[in-house]
């Protein structure tokens, strides 16, 4: 099932603030966008934000958790339609980039999330919400890192080590959120062939040879 950015992010107020903070923090990072920010990116008083989150923290770790539920939302049906291995997690690849493009500014911030848990930028009081955050990214890492399990026992694909495959595939995806900008007058249908084309290129030395 494919997703755009209006399938996740209905426009009333609270999402409208959600979707300026994900544009704020991909565009500042997390240190350098403030509550103001946002507030400026909406066209709103700082009053409005507040009224929906009570401080910047609180609104990264709710932008995060949108990112994941896009995700797990296009991704995991696919992991359970039949076929191979291979053409699962291709599907997944395919909607997984598709989900980079269309709601980027929400997908920026799981790279974001990493570095706040890894170094320790919130304080102590926010341990919690960074725990639930990575336990949201472990969920949705272990649906790949099965598919290629699954693809090593069923001959699809050929990998020494599902975790490292996994790891190298994501990584190699979650970059199009860095790299890639929409074009003028460009359509879904450009978007998809950019994502074939893409998961044609990484998945191609993980697929068996037959």
């Amino acid at each position: 099932m494919s997703l755009t950015i209006e399938d996740v992010v209905p426009q009333d107020r609270r999402e409208e603030v959600l979707a300026a903070a994900a544009e704020c923090f991909m565009r500042r990072g997390y240190e350098q966008t403030s509550m103001d920010d946002v507030a400026d990116m909406l066209g709103a008083t700082k009053g409005r934000v507040y009224h929906h989150f009570r401080s910047k923290p609180e609104l990264f770790f709710e932008v995060y958790r949108r990112a994941m539920a896009i995700l797990m939302h296009a991704v995991e049906p696919i992991t359970r339609r039949g076929g191979s291995a291979g053409e699962r997690l291709g599907g997944m690849a395919r909607a997984h980039t598709l989900a980079m493009m269309e709601t980027r500014s929400f997908q920026r911030s799981l790279t974001l999330g990493v570095d706040l848990y890894r170094f320790g930028h919130t304080g102590p009081e926010h341990k919690a919400a960074l725990e639930e955050l990575m336990s949201l990214r472990f969920v949705y890492e272990d649906l790949y890192r099965d598919t290629f399990a699954a693809g090593l026992a069923d001959g699809t694909l050929e990998v020494s080590d599902p975790s490292l495959a996994m790891r190298t595939l994501l990584g190699a995806l979650n970059w199009v959120a860095v790299w890639y900008t929409p074009r003028p007058g460009e359509t879904r249908a450009h978007r998809e062939r950019l994502a074939d084309e893409i998961v044609e290129t990484v998945l191609g030395g993980y697929r068996a040879r037959r």
